[in-house]
């Protein structure tokens, strides 16, 4: 697939005020959002308000992408996870690389997240990683690009930028196995 290839497109209702990217509502990035609604799911002590978080961005990027391959008729392996790492850098959501891709698991690195960067301005450095939205955009990754049912794959971040390290990386493991 050549780099130049833009997979979004994007248009405004003005009427509405909403963007519209492949025919789906878009929120595009806003760190002081992010954050403010990763810390009330740190803060949520009546559920889980972390995998809550998560599980919305999985169900929301898993159709994001999903949609778009079959609407592409995208079925190369290379080809949706270039996909999938240029949407989130096109949504507004940092640089997200998969290094390691299979159906029982996997390795992405994030060299720029603008939710644990936004985290930092804001409050400065956490004690744990904070990326809930990039975890669940990582699940919807792997299991879209394997045609696989939501909460199949399990999201673990084992270095963080929120936390000080130069990049986040998060390994994939599938739940079923």
């Amino acid at each position: 697939m050549s780099e130049n290839k833009r997979i979004m497109k994007s248009r405004f209702n003005a009427k509405q005020a909403r963007h519209i990217a492949n025919g789906q509502t878009l929120v595009l990035h806003c760190h002081h959002f992010a954050t403010l609604i990763t810390q009330l799911a740190n803060d949520c002590t009546l559920l889980d308000g972390n995998k809550l978080l998560a599980d919305c961005s999985e169900d929301t990027f898993y159709k994001v992408l999903s949609d778009y391959y079959s609407q592409n008729n995208v079925t190369g392996l290379t080809e949706r996870i270039e996909i999938a790492e240029q949407y989130y850098a096109e949504a507004g959501l940092g640089k997200l690389i998969v290094t390691c891709a299979g159906t029982c698991a996997g390795k992405v690195e994030m060299e720029h997240s603008h939710v644990d960067e936004g985290w930092i301005k804001k409050w400065g450095k956490s004690e744990k990683a904070v990326n809930y939205i990039g975890h669940g955009y990582v699940t919807a990754l792997f299991s879209a690009v394997f045609n696989k049912p939501i909460r199949t794959y399990l999201a673990l971040e084992h270095q963080s930028i929120a936390c000080g390290a130069k990049k986040s990386v998060i390994t994939v493991t599938d739940t079923k196995n």
